[in-house]
């Protein structure tokens, strides 16, 4: 005989809530405001100030507040200008400004940007990156520097710039230098049919000539295959840069290959091996070699390019270590760091990190609303991914200070520090901002480990 189990008995159903409209001031983004106060009260803010637009006569807003404003939504995570003005619904954000504006003024004041305050601005990405980079790691930390461009799709019909692509597509492109803990350095708009590595040399000396410590210090470059080329070489040499770059076919390696006899096996690490060995996984059977590259360009001056070479099955597939193959796929990277005391698998190795500069570039694009563009004027536009940077290089500090050693992304630091439930009073002339106990003690925490670092900078355990 069956027996009803309780549930059939007595059905599960949600606790009954009685649900009070209020007039309080509620508000869903109460960590906002203590990050607004950490980025106005930091040292670069004055910096930041100078490289905006005045403001004349007797407006409502000034340059700053504009800034502020969009700054706001931009670690929020508005998806576009029009979502500034969901700011309105939040007591907090127009209390802590002084008040909101449109979109349609925020738009104006993006054009208000003439060229001059464009370049100061790239240069304030620059410096805004490198004492955020050494405060928090110390001024005697090596940076190491990824380029790489980006495609935007838009479909606006007037908008500066929008051309067909080699996407098969109608966009903008942007050319990016990162650094190897994701703080941005500069950026470029430009022309969606734009070559990838166009002016990507000058960007280099720019962002080069702005690092304090770069006699003191090696730093280093890396860069795809589009980068492979005299000028972007000689650029990162001449400011004593060292690093690599994806070889492409131009430079004749691939028909070389047959004359490669230093062919070693890829050496995993016990750790690798446990785990390939707990999952019942086969290591991939890789081979790396090298060859010496002397460019039409500097007669008398030989790069060495490491090659990774992997057995494939007759359909691409890679073959195991278990594994039999007949043909290979190669992979090589040009080297101006010297192949000593490195091996040929160190320099692979340190090339392969620079995929993570994708995940930064896509952050970008996710989390900070640079898919798209929103103005006509290309100028305009590049002002605003410029600000979306200046906003990321702030909440990665904050990332990292956070938890040093895997800072989180935008999308879940905001639920940890930004859209944490308040209630705002008023009393005595002032506001009170009431929110629960675990996040203020966390977001405090957060703030105050950034405070620190306006003194001389240490490196910050994770404890």
């Amino acid at each position: 005989m069956d027996y009803p189990s309780k549930w059939e008995k007595n059905p599960w159903k949600p606790k009954t809530i009685i649900y009070e409209p209020t007039d309080e001031k509620l508000t869903a983004s109460a960590g906002l405001g203590p990050l607004i106060d950490a980025f106005t009260q930091s040292p670069e803010f004055v910096e930041f100030r100078k490289c905006l637009p005045e403001r004349v006569g007797n407006s409502s807003y000034s340059a700053e507040h504009l800034a502020l404003i969009v700054l706001s939504g931009f670690w929020y995570g508005h998806d576009c200008l029009d979502d500034l003005e969901e700011f309105k619904d939040d007591p907090s954000v127009e209390d802590k400004l002084g008040g909101l504006a449109t979109s349609k003024t925020i738009g104006n004041y993006l054009r208000d940007f003439e060229d001059e305050h464009v370049e100061k601005l790239r240069k304030f990405l620059i410096k805004q990156g490198y004492h955020y980079r050494t405060r928090i790691e110390g001024k005697d930390v090596s940076i190491t520097f990824d380029q790489d461009s980006t495609f935007h799709e838009q479909h606006g019909v007037k908008m500066e710039g929008v051309v067909m692509t080699r996407y098969n597509a109608k966009g903008l492109d942007s050319l990016h230098t990162f650094d190897d803990r994701g703080f941005s350095y500069d950026m470029e708009l430009r022309p969606g049919s734009t070559f990838s590595a166009k002016h990507a040399d000058h960007m280099i000396l720019r962002v080069m000539d702005d690092i304090p410590n770069r006699y003191e210090v090696q730093h280093y470059y890396r860069g795809d295959s589009a980068f492979c080329n005299e000028d972007c070489l000689r650029a990162a040499q001449s400011k004593g840069l060292k690093g690599t770059v994806t070889a492409h076919g131009n430079t004749g390696w691939e028909s070389k290959i047959a004359d490669v006899t230093n062919w070693q096996p890829w050496r995993y690490t016990e750790d690798e091996i446990a785990k390939a060995a707990s999952q019942k996984k086969s290591l991939p059977l890789i081979d790396v070699g090298f060859m010496m590259y002397e460019p039409g360009w500097a007669p008398g001056v030989q790069y060495p390019i490491v090659i990774k070479r992997t057995p494939t099955t007759s359909d691409g597939g890679q073959i195991s270590l278990l594994g039999n193959g007949g043909g290979f796929k190669y992979w090589g990277v040009l080297s101006f760091r010297g192949l000593y005391p490195q091996t040929p698998q160190e320099i692979l190795e340190f090339h392969q990190k620079r995929g993570n500069m994708e995940n930064f570039i896509r952050e970008g694009k996710i989390n900070f609303d640079l898919k798209h563009f929103p103005c006509q004027s290309i100028r305009a536009n590049h002002v605003y991914g410029l600000l979306a940077l200046i906003a990321h290089n702030f909440l990665r500090a904050m990332a990292i200070l956070m938890k040093p050693d895997k800072p989180h992304f935008a999308k879940k630091l905001r639920r940890k520090m930004i859209h944490v439930p308040g209630r705002l009073v008023k009393g005595a002339g002032y506001f009170r901002m009431k929110i629960p106990k675990r996040f203020y003690e966390e977001v405090m925490r957060c703030r105050e480990r950034w405070l620190e670092t306006f003194k001389p900078a240490r490196v910050l355990s994770s404890a």
